[in-house]
């Protein structure tokens, strides 16, 4: 048993080297943390114009229109009277589900291209 516990040992030991197997970061830690608050900053301000920005998506042959924000929220739904029958409310619901996950879609992949501008391509989970 004592061999084991030998070999264990030995094996945690840095490379030939001298260094251990980490990447070195240009500029060390501090750089590395400007360069994060930076990031920070510009995707709050990015945050902030895109509130004002809306997207609309259509269902329904373009007869159910929704709109979001930046914010994620429904800003309008346009659904043409035509649409309304008292005797097939159900479809009426599904377009309308439908047009506003095109529109929550739409926004999702507009943001997404926007943070991707700022963070150069860098996946940082939860921004929006």
């Amino acid at each position: 048993m004592s061999k084991v516990k030998a070999k264990a040992k030995s094996s945690g030991k840095k490379s030939s080297s001298g260094s251990s197997s980490r990447m070195a970061i240009r500029g060390g830690m501090p750089e590395m943390m400007k360069r994060a608050h930076r990031i920070q900053t510009k995707l709050e301000e990015l945050k902030e114009s895109m509130k004002d920005e809306t997207w609309t998506s259509e269902a329904a042959g373009g007869k159910i229109k929704a709109t979001i924000n930046g914010a994620k929220e429904l800003t309008g739904i346009i659904i043409d009277p035509e649409l309304v029958d008292k005797e097939d409310i159900e479809t009426l619901q599904d377009s309308v589900i439908s047009a506003v996950n095109a529109a929550i879609h739409l926004a999702d992949e507009k943001l997404g291209e926007a943070t991707e501008e700022v963070t150069q391509g860098m996946k940082i989970p939860g921004l929006f």
